[in-house]
């Protein structure tokens, strides 16, 4: 018996499909091969992305990681004649320097371009199985998905995040199919679950099976709660394991536990079955303990210090701001404002949909995901929110298709031109990186001494004139600092002192800001301000942007890109300014 749903879209509709894929494909496969290129020559090539090729160097055992994207991509790049050399296995700075090497990194940047574009085409079947009497809604997604900027901008790295994607929604996808056709069994679906999970170890995949829980025990758990109650209840649940996961609720006396018992409150314990009343009793203690599970810990709590200076864990309270703040951040710019809107339009509608309630539980993963992230995650860089984005697209279609105005011809334009103009803001600074006019800088000024940060990645002719900073040198009278020229500063990693993904929006206590030590946040602070007094502002070139998702963005916590941002240089001075 084939599926029902897929059976009546015809072949115009996969057409449609087939067309979004490529108008998917070009930016995603355009960028993989072009950025970075041609900086300091016609065939040259400047790493842009430091956290490429991860899993490749996992894979050679350089790198404490997944294997599962490396392995495929190191088997493309051999295949094509860039295999990898011999003793490179097991060597730390060999396999890096394969991994980073551009014959292998364009093959996992094209692996991740196409597999970033096919995720498009998942996204519309999906649509057509989640709302099979709106087709519109399916063929939105997938054209919104093909055109944001966050999603190119990931597909076109080579990283595991968006062939993560790929693979998690892939799985959806087979799950939903097994609800609604005998041909595919449902026993079957393990095998796509092993690498939406595997990628990038996306546990939350498993709960997709929610959606084969019998009703019965559905309605045997949740007696006696209304549907405001489980609201409530998750909220109480996310509150709870928030508080335990915290280092500053960790570093509180024993009386800190007490602050757990208001859990107790949202429980209808007269209406519930008995059993169940164990189960709720003993949920903060069952909390409690994972929490001292060390795997357990790793993920939600982090550690205080690192090699940088303070660890993900050293975020403390302010842990409850930057997180939720981050989905807002990554659901905006990914999906534009208008998409943005329709949101919650589409939530309503779903909640509505009683007759295709397991379907939407297929997406249950998403939502245990975006909780854990708003609450729990001590890291949170941006790219790791990138699951949240098709499932956000696929409810934002559905809400756009309940208004009345939905088809007319400006609403449309409207809708689907912004995210389009957002997208050409967001990844052209990935083509007009700072980085590039910067090397005007160098022929200018042709300097012979020079300090930078990490991330500058100066021209390969002044290599050799360049020396890490260490900010202790611009300490007392600044004698190591004053050694050389110039100071060139990248945001990328002076961020660490000043509101961002890493640090959420309140900054002003310096021992909870993210890989850095107080006193490295004071001096970068200082020197950006222009009030250190052996240091003067001689260039600065900025990202530049015209949307407002990305205006509002850079005013509040600077450049949205992680590798990509502003470039200051600093003269270096002899003698203190007054």
């Amino acid at each position: 018996m084939s599926n029902p749903v897929l059976s009546s879209v015809n072949a115009r509709h996969w057409l449609i499909l087939l067309a979004i894929f490529i108008i998917a494909l070009v930016p995603r496969w355009y960028s993989s091969q072009t950025v970075g290129w041609g900086w300091d020559g016609p065939d040259s090539f400047t790493l842009i992305n430091y956290d490429e090729g991860g899993s490749c160097r996992a894979a050679l055992v350089g790198f404490d990681y997944s294997t599962f994207i490396g392995q495929q991509t190191i088997a493309v790049a051999s295949a094509l004649g860039a295999g990898v050399p011999e003793g490179t296995v097991g060597d730390y700075n060999a396999a890096r320097s394969y991994c980073y090497d551009p014959a292998h990194l364009n093959v996992a940047r094209g692996y991740s371009a196409v597999l970033g574009a096919a995720t498009v085409v998942l996204v519309g079947v999906m649509g057509f199985l989640l709302a099979p009497a709106l087709p519109a809604v399916g063929f939105t997604a997938a054209a919104l998905l093909a055109v944001s900027g966050f999603h190119i901008s990931e597909s076109q790295s080579g990283t595991v995040d968006a062939p993560s994607v790929f693979f998690i929604y892939l799985f959806f996808l087979a799950v939903l199919l097994a609800l609604r056709s005998r041909r595919l069994a449902l026993w079957s679906t393990p095998l796509l679950l092993v690498p939406a999970v595997w990628t990038k170890y996306w546990l939350f995949a498993f709960f997709a099976y929610a959606c084969v829980v019998p009703q019965a025990a559905w309605h045997y758990v949740s007696q006696g709660f209304s549907a405001r109650r489980l609201v409530l209840l998750v909220l109480a649940l996310c509150i709870l394991f928030g508080l335990l996961t915290n280092a500053a609720f960790q570093a509180l006396p024993s009386w800190r536990f007490a602050l757990l018992l208001p859990f107790y409150a949202v429980i209808p314990w007269q209406a519930i079955k008995r059993p169940m009343m164990l189960l709720w009793v003993m949920v903060p203690v069952f909390a409690w303990a994972l929490t001292q599970v060390d795997l357990f810990a790793a993920y939600t709590t982090g550690v205080m210090e690192e090699r940088f200076g303070t660890g993900y864990a050293a975020i403390g309270w302010n842990k409850w701001l930057r997180n939720p703040m981050n989905v807002g951040w990554v659901l905006l710019v990914g999906m534009g404002i208008p998409a943005l809107l329709c949101l919650p339009a589409g939530v309503r509608a779903m909640m509505a949909d009683r007759a295709h309630v397991r379907s939407w539980l297929v997406l249950l993963p998403v939502l245990v995901f975006a909780l854990f992230m708003a609450f729990l995650a001590p890291v949170t860089y941006y790219r790791h929110y990138l699951a949240l984005l098709p499932a956000a697209l696929l409810l934002a279609s559905l809400g756009y298709w309940q208004y009345r105005f939905a088809a007319k011809p400006f609403a449309l334009a409207v809708f689907f031109l912004w995210p389009v103009a957002l997208s050409v803001d967001l990844v052209g600074d990935y083509h007009q990186d700072p980085r590039q006019t910067l090397r005007h800088w160098y022929q200018e000024a042709q300097p012979q001494r020079v300090y930078m940060s990490f991330y500058v990645a100066p021209p390969p002719a002044y290599a050799q004139s360049h020396a890490l900073l260490q900010p202790e040198y611009a300490q007392g009278d600044a004698a190591q600092l004053r050694q050389a020229q110039y100071l060139v500063l990248s945001e990328n990693w002076y961020d660490t002192a000043f509101p961002s993904e890493l640090n959420g929006p309140y900054t002003s206590k310096l021992e909870r800001l993210i890989k850095t030590k107080p006193e490295y946040a004071r001096f970068y602070q200082q020197a950006l301000a222009g009030e250190h007094p052996y240091l003067e502002p001689a260039r600065r070139y900025t990202v530049s942007n015209f949307m407002p998702e990305l205006m509002l963005h850079k005013a509040l916590y600077g450049t949205f890109q992680m590798f990509v941002g502003d470039i200051v240089v600093l003269r270096i001075t002899q003698v203190p300014r007054s």
